[in-house]
């Protein structure tokens, strides 16, 4: 078996929804039926097979090739399996996620993991604003530079850094830590293609918050040399 693979054969004039092709939505539907989902809730919506050429036969590991700023809402309420995109992709990516990966090879617009509840995204390149916003659970990293607003309102989970961000004043500073858990985590990373392969270091500056909603999330950020 091969990725099931969504090639985007034009950039699209205005933004496509993508968050009917996650794992769990696909699972029980043939190549046909894929190629006539939606784009939009809109009347007389572009279909799949108008943007993308579409290949394999994995639904477990999805691939979006040729990604652009415009793909908004991938892996939006994912539960389980894989998604890579190579290139960018637009807002929501992970919002509302509940199990599974993401790997963006490129950039992530804005609200990044949006509500995410759990699952792991990692993203090679740079955020846009409000990172993380009202998360519950579950990991985000991002090697690049982030936007404004990080982990706004967020309750729990854990972003990695290899940048400081501007931070709001409800995120605390805790401090220079080493954390052993971090050995264990990026051992889970080995396998995926992904920047984060390439951090040694397990010593972090540690944020916790957003305190303003009495979050207990935390925001690591640690050297990538």
């Amino acid at each position: 078996m091969s990725a099931l693979t969504f090639t985007l054969k034009k950039s699209p004039a205005s933004k496509l929804d993508c968050r009917q092709l996650t794992p769990n939505l696909l699972a029980n539907l043939t190549i046909a039926e894929i190629k006539n989902i939606p784009l939009s809730s809109q009347k007389n919506a572009p279909k799949v097979a108008d943007f993308f050429e579409v290949t394999g036969d994995d639904v477990q590991t999805i691939h979006f090739n040729n990604a652009t700023a415009q793909l908004d809402y991938i892996g939006h309420h994912m539960t389980i399996g894989t998604i890579v995109v190579e290139g960018d992709c637009g807002d929501y990516l992970g919002a509302n996620m509940q199990g599974g990966t993401i790997i963006v090879k490129g950039c992530a617009n804005d609200r990044l993991g949006d509500q995410m509840r759990r699952g792991l995204i990692l993203i090679d390149g740079n955020a846009g604003d409000y990172c993380a916003s009202r998360m519950i659970a579950g990991t985000i990293g991002v090697y690049g530079t982030l936007g404004k607003h990080v982990g706004f309102a967020m309750k729990r989970g854990t972003i990695l850094l290899t940048q400081t961000p501007k931070l709001h004043a409800t995120m605390q500073n805790c401090g220079t830590h080493t954390l052993p858990f971090l050995a264990l985590l990026f051992r889970a990373f080995t396998t995926l293609p992904t920047m984060f392969n390439t951090i040694q270091s397990h010593r972090v500056q540690r944020y916790a918050g957003d305190l303003a909603c009495d979050g207990r999330g935390e925001i690591l950020v640690f050297s990538s040399r």
